[in-house]
Parts: structure tokens; sequence; C-alpha cells
């Protein structure tokens, strides 16, 4: 089952946009310098500050969440340009809706990789909840994916409910099937 990602909050739309728009505005010097052919070392500093807004807008956007794509074994979270992370249902411990994140990154926030660049993405900080791993693009539709031996991963699809159902439904399908083949295999133990 596929679920798609639920559109950027107007957080992330405005820092999306103001950041683009701050790269932007740090190369108008250099086009006026090349218009009125001047040359000045002073620009190099502008310059360089837009070139690395613009390496970040590109790393942001690449490593943002397509859709979630629940298996039979597995949850899939395909992004636009970076490989797919798979997480094997064994490693899921559980799976919830977080509307308490939902006032991040204003409230709470300690660490953050990217808190809203076309979304909210990488290691997290937050004050009372530890430490989680964002692959979300809105704030008011989050889910949490509780993981063993590793952060807790925070997604959001379009339709929130829907996914933590399909998810929950799939796992235990897929315990089902393995204490069924574990129980085939002890029988079968024991009748040798």
């Amino acid at each position: 089952m596929k679920f798609e990602i639920a559109p950027l909050d107007s957080y992330a739309e405005r820092i999306t946009i103001g950041i683009a728009y701050l790269g932007g505005l740090l190369t108008l010097p250099l086009l006026f310098a090349y218009l009125s052919n001047l040359r000045w070392g002073g620009l190099l500093i502008p310059t360089a500050v837009a070139v690395s807004i613009a390496l970040f807008l590109l790393l942001a956007y690449a490593a943002q969440p397509l859709a979630y794509i629940v298996e039979d074994d597995r949850l899939r979270i395909q992004r636009r340009w970076w490989r797919t992370l798979d997480i094997p249902f064994t490693r899921i411990t559980g799976v919830s809706l977080a509307p308490a994140l939902a006032g991040m990154p204003r409230a709470g926030l300690r660490f953050a990789f990217n808190p809203g660049v076309f979304g909210y993405q990488g290691p997290f900080r937050l004050d009372p909840y530890g430490e989680a791993f964002f692959l979300a693009t809105n704030r008011e539709r989050l889910v949490a994916v509780a993981r063993q031996r590793t952060t807790s991963l925070i997604i959001s699809p379009a339709r929130p409910r829907a996914f933590m159902e399909a998810l929950n439904d799939k796992r235990s399908q897929h315990a089902l099937r393995a204490m069924t083949e574990e129980g085939m295999t002890e029988r079968a133990g024991e009748l040798r």
C-alpha cells in the first residue's frame, strides 16, 4: 500500500521560500558587478554564501520523502533522489500518532539538522522527548514509528490514521505468519 506524503505545512513553506530568496538576493551584487563590468574581490563572500545555500536547498530537496510504502514485511520510505529507506517489521516496535510534536520547531527543539527546508529531515533532539529521526513534511500529521536499537522515526503521511492502521495490520499479519512458520518447523523437528 502506498501512502502519499502530506503537503508542506505553512511554516516549512515560509522557511523554504525565505531561504531561496536569501540565496537569490546574495547573488544580486554579483549580477550588478557583471552588468557594470566591475571586478570586485568582495563579491566572493556573498557568492560563496549563496552557493552554500543553494547546495543546502538541493540536498534538502533530494532527501525529501515522496511516499511511504507498506509492504508485506517492511516499511519503505521513498525519497526524491536519495536511496529508499527500508525498515523491516522485525525492527518496528510500535506505531502511533504524534500530535504532541506539532509545536516543533518553535517549542522544545534543542538540535535539528533541517527544521523546515522542504520539510523536517534528519536527526532532531526534542526537549522532553529525546532524540528522533525526522522524514516529515507537515507538523500537523506526524506519525511516530518506534524502532529497536535506534531512534524513533517521525514521518508525515497525508492520511496518518489510515497509514497507522495499514501498518499495524500488516505488522500483525507478518507476526502471525512468522509464528505459524515457527510452529510448523517445531512440529517438523518433533516428527523426525
